[in-house]
C-alpha cells in the first residue's frame, strides 16, 4: 500500500511516487536522473567516437570525381590565360563542386577574382584554400599580394615567413620577397601556378 491512500506505485516501470517528502528529490527523481545520466553518458561517446574520426574522410571523393576536377581547374586555368575570366570562374566553380578539396581551383578563383577586381572574393578563396591546404604555396602567395595591395605589410610578412618555411626554393617565395622589398604592389594579373 501506498502512503496516504493515493494508490500511485511504478516502480515496476523505474518510478515512484512513494517516499516522497519535503525533504528530498524522492525516488522518482532518482530514477530521472538516473535515466538522464545513460543519454548524457551516450551524447559524450558518441562525440568521441566522431572525433577520433580522421576528417580526411569528411573531403573524400571518388577517383572520378577528382579526375574531373582536377580535368576542370586545368581548362580554367587555359581560359584565365586567355583572358576569358567568365569562362574560368564558371569552370573553376566546376572544378570545385566536383571536388571541395581542391585547394588548387579555389586559389585559381582567387586570382581570377583579382584580376575581375573582386579583391574581397579574390581573399575568401585564397583563405578556404589555406584551409584545405595550410602551406600550399600559390594560395599562400596571392593572399601575401593582396595583403601588400592593401598595404598590410605586417600580414604579407607572416605569410611570407609560411612561404619561406614549407617552400624556400618557390618561385612564390622569391616573388613575394621582392614585393616585400621594393614596397611596391605585385602584378594582381592572373598567372599559371604549378
Amino acid at each position: 500500500m501506498t502512503r496516504c491512500g493515493i494508490g500511485l506505485d511504478g516502480s515496476g516501470q523505474g518510478w515512484s511516487i512513494e517516499g516522497l517528502s519535503s525533504h528530498g528529490p524522492g525516488s522518482m527523481a532518482a530514477v530521472f536522473f538516473q535515466k538522464i545520466s545513460r543519454f548524457a553518458l551516450l551524447i559524450c561517446w558518441l562525440l568521441s567516437v566522431t572525433a577520433l574520426l580522421p576528417l580526411g574522410t569528411a573531403l573524400a571523393v571518388d577517383a572520378r570525381s577528382q579526375s574531373a576536377s582536377l580535368s576542370l581547374t586545368e581548362k580554367g586555368i587555359a581560359a584565365a590565360q586567355a583572358g576569358d575570366l567568365a569562362a574560368a570562374r564558371r569552370l573553376l566553380e566546376e572544378a570545385i563542386v566536383s571536388n571541395p578539396a581542391n585547394a588548387r581551383a579555389y586559389t585559381e578563383l582567387a586570382a581570377v577574382q583579382n584580376a575581375a577586381g573582386n579583391r574581397k572574393l579574390a581573399r575568401k578563396y585564397y583563405v578556404i584554400a589555406l584551409a584545405i591546404d595550410p602551406v600550399f604555396p600559390a594560395a599562400l602567395a596571392g593572399l601575401a599580394r593582396l595583403n601588400i595591395m592593401a598595404g598590410d605589410e605586417d600580414a604579407a610578412k607572416l605569410l611570407l615567413d609560411k612561404l619561406r618555411f614549407s617552400c624556400p626554393a618557390c618561385t612564390e617565395t622569391r616573388e613575394i620577397e621582392r614585393a616585400l622589398d621594393a614596397g611596391s604592389s605585385p602584378s594582381p594579373e592572373v598567372k599559371p601556378n604549378p
